[in-house]
């Protein structure tokens, strides 16, 4: 199988994001940046550990933080995965496709996501189960040795599933695929031989686009604060345009990857 061709999946995106504009630029705003503005503006505020907290009072802030915060990312993850596979159902479409076809599309198309998710979600629990626990579980000077070993090896089996099940979402929108098994085989049959290429394209992608939003979110915070009042109401413009961006471009790379590796595998024609 040949190599994957990042500078030419790349040219690709940059194509793929300048097609469709207004109506994937519609998509995005509704499905990827109101949902998550709406959260930082009305959902719950992260709890800050008062002066001097301990390490378990912090913990426990940061713990009750998170489970505050879960049913509202849930929804965000939903809504943006409905918009998601719209966008991608627009962009690799071989005939012409409304943005109502392509969100109903999409809705069909959540129990399939969800499924994916799962399946990746319960590999990764196994994989750290294996690697990390008995470390964990052993203690002492060995068992810390283990436990560093497995951790590494498990960032490493993360980051190669990332890539052999980036082209996943695109197929799935591509080739109506609803069975989530046969469409995590049919995008690790694609991904052959690529895994660590695609890895390290989505990896560098994504580095560029969190650095530059990390950068300004930490100059709006400075200038603005991050209290309640105009802090909040500018630090939720920021995540929700943040999450818009990065989401789209993740999209555009995904897609692109899974347009090269369709053509190369002879199995479709994208125009």
């Amino acid at each position: 199988m040949a190599k994957f061709d990042m500078g030419a999946a790349w040219e690709d995106s940059v194509t793929l994001l300048k097609s469709h504009t207004a109506l994937t630029g519609t998509i995005a705003a509704v499905f990827l940046f109101l949902p998550t503005l709406a959260v930082s503006w009305f959902g719950p505020v992260p709890i800050e550990p008062a002066a001097g907290a301990t390490f378990e009072q912090m913990m426990a802030s940061f713990r009750e933080s998170a489970r505050q915060a879960v049913p509202y990312q849930l929804l965000i993850a939903v809504i943006a995965a409905i918009g998601g596979v719209g966008i991608l159902r627009l962009w690799l479409s071989r005939s012409s496709v409304s943005v109502g076809d392509a969100l109903n599309f999409a809705v069909k198309m959540i129990p399939t996501m969800i499924a994916v998710q799962l399946i990746m979600g319960l590999a990764v629990g196994l994989i750290a189960a294996v690697l990390i626990v008995p470390g964990a579980a052993l203690g002492g000077a060995f068992g810390m040795l283990l436990l560093f070993v497995g951790l590494l090896a498990f960032v490493a089996l993360c980051a190669y599933l990332w890539g052999r099940v980036a082209v996943v979402s695109p197929l799935i929108a591509d080739r109506v695929q609803y069975n989530p098994l046969a469409a995590l085989q049919e995008g690790w049959a694609l991904t052959r031989n690529n895994g660590w290429r695609i890895f390290l394209f989505l990896f560098l992608v994504t580095l560029v686009v969190g650095i530059t939003g990390l950068i300004v979110g930490l100059v709006v915070g400075a200038v603005a604060g991050t209290s309640e009042g105009i802090g909040r109401i500018l630090t939720g413009f920021v995540e929700a345009g943040f999450a818009a961006v990065s989401g789209i471009v993740t999209l555009a790379i995904a897609a692109a990857t899974y347009r090269q590796l369709s053509i190369r595998g002879g199995s479709d024609i994208f125009q």
